[in-house]
C-alpha cells in the first residue's frame, strides 16, 4: 500500500547571491527525502528584478526518489507580495493544481511561521491536508503582536497537529506565546560527511588557535571575542591566532583594532562549508558570543569535528554544550576573558566530542524524527 503523500513547503531557500539561506531546511528535506518516498519539497523563491509585473519560472526534477518544484517569483514590487501570504497561497495553489504536477497531500509540512506556516495553513484548508509546521525563527513572538498578521498566524499554529522547534529554547518561547503544547523538538542537521575528525595539533606546542563563524551583526558580539583574546593575549608568551569568518557590519569596526603582537587575526569572510570544516579541525577552540540564538548550526558543526567551544550562557546554547565538549560564559568582558583562560587551561577527548555530536545531528537521526512526526499525525 503507498504511503500517504507529504509536502514540504520552503520560503526559505538558498539562492545564487545568499548560498546559506534556509540551507538548514534543504538539509531536513535531504534527509526525509532520502529516507521515505512520495514525498513533494516545494521551494518558493521571491526574488527582486527591474520588472514591474510579476515574471515566474517553474522547475521540476527528481529529488532521491522524490519529487522537487521550484518556483521562482520575480518583481520589482518583489517585498510586498512577500508579505502578502494571502496572495502568495492562492499562487501556489494554482501552480501546484496544475495538470501533471499529482499533488494530493495527506500532510502538508510547512518551514517558519512566515511566510510559509500560513500559506501552508490555506493550502491545508483547501487540500483537505493535515498541517505540521517547523519553527525555526527567532520572531515569532513579535509576529503574534502584529496587528495584520497575529490572528492569521495564530490560527495557523493552532490547526498544526505538531509543531517541530529546532530547540527547547524556541519551543518554551512558543508555548508561552500561543497556548500551546504539541511541540516537538528536532535539532538542525550536520553534514557528518563534511565535518569529520581529524586529530588535533599539540597545544604544547605553544600556539593557540582559535575561530569564529557568523554574519557579524547583532545578536552576535565579535567585540567580545576580539576584547577577551586581546586582554588575554596581554597576559600569554603564547602565538594566539583567530580565523574569523563571515560577512558584516562589526567587521569593520573591529579590523580597526590595536592587537597584541602576538595575537594575529585572520579575516577570511564568506567561505564554503568544506573549506569551514577543514579550518576547525586545526583551531584548538570554537567561540562564539551571541545575545540569543535559536539553535546556532555553526557550534554544532564545530563539535562535529571534536573541536570544543566557548559560547554565550544565552538562548539554546545551552542545550549543546556539557562539561565533555566546552564552556558557558556570560557576556561580559571580564566573564569571555575569564573563560578563555579555563578553557585554554581543560584537557577534551577531540574524538570523543566529534563522535558524539555526530551522532545526535546526523541526517539519520533528524530525518527519522521527522518521519515519526509524519506517521503520529498520518
Amino acid at each position: 500500500m503507498a504511503k500517504n503523500q507529504v509536502l514540504i513547503i520552503s520560503f526559505w531557500n538558498p539562492t545564487a547571491k545568499r548560498p546559506q539561506k534556509g540551507i538548514f531546511i534543504q538539509e531536513q528535506a535531504d534527509a526525509v527525502c532520502s529516507l521515505r518516498d512520495n514525498i513533494v519539497f516545494l521551494q518558493v523563491n521571491v526574488l527582486p528584478s527591474n520588472h514591474l509585473f510579476l515574471k515566474k519560472t517553474i522547475e521540476e526534477s527528481a529529488f532521491y526518489n522524490n519529487k522537487r518544484i521550484i518556483i521562482n517569483l520575480y518583481s520589482l514590487l518583489w517585498k510586498f507580495y512577500y508579505v502578502n501570504p494571502w496572495w502568495l497561497a492562492r499562487l501556489v495553489y494554482r501552480i501546484i493544481k496544475q495538470k501533471g504536477y499529482n499533488i494530493n497531500p495527506s500532510v502538508i509540512h510547512a518551514n517558519v511561521i512566515f511566510p510559509c506556516g500560513i500559506v501552508g495553513y490555506f493550502l491545508s484548508g483547501r487540500m483537505g491536508a493535515k498541517l505540521i509546521i517547523s519553527e525555526h525563527w527567532s520572531k515569532t513572538g513579535k509576529l503574534l503582536k502584529h496587528p495584520l498578521y497575529k490572528r492569521i498566524a495564530m490560527k495557523a499554529y493552532h490547526k498544526s497537529l505538531a509543531i517541530i522547534c529546532v530547540s527547547k529554547f524556541l519551543s518554551v518561547n512558543i508555548a508561552k506565546t500561543t497556548g500551546l503544547t504539541n511541540l516537538v523538538v528536532i535539532p538542525n542537521i550536520v553534514n557528518s560527511g563534511i565535518f569529520t575528525y581529524k586529530p588535533k595539533p599539540p597545544v604544547e606546542s605553544g600556539r593557540l588557535s582559535f575561530m569564529c563563524i557568523a554574519i557579524w551583526r547583532l545578536p552576535k558580539r565579535l567585540d567580545l571575542i576580539v576584547d577577551a583574546l586581546c586582554n588575554y593575549a596581554l597576559e600569554t608568551t603564547r602565538e594566539i591566532n583567530l580565523k574569523v569568518v563571515g560577512d558584516g557590519s562589526q567587521i569593520e569596526v573591529e579590523k580597526g583594532r590595536k592587537t597584541p603582537e602576538n595575537l594575529r587575526i585572520e579575516w577570511l569572510g564568506y567561505l564554503d562549508k568544506p573549506t569551514i570544516a577543514s579550518l576547525l579541525q586545526t583551531s584548538h577552540v570554537f567561540l562564539h558570543a551571541s545575545t540569543t540564538e535559536t539553535f546556532s548550526i555553526v557550534t554544532a558543526e564545530a563539535l562535529s569535528t571534536g573541536t570544543p567551544v566557548l559560547v554565550s550562557n544565552t538562548g539554546a546554547l545551552p542545550e549543546l554544550i556539557n562539561e565533555q565538549n566546552g564552556m558557558l560564559t556570560e557576556n561580559s568582558p571580564e566573564s569571555w576573558l575569564a573563560g578563555i583562560r579555563k578553557i585554554v587551561a581543560k584537557q577534551f577527548d577531540y574524538e570523543s566530542i566529534a563522535i558524539y555530536n555526530q551522532n545526535k545531528y546526523s541526517p539519520l537521526e533528524v530525518g527519522t524524527s521527522i518521519l515519526s512526526v509524519y506517521n503520529n499525525v498520518s
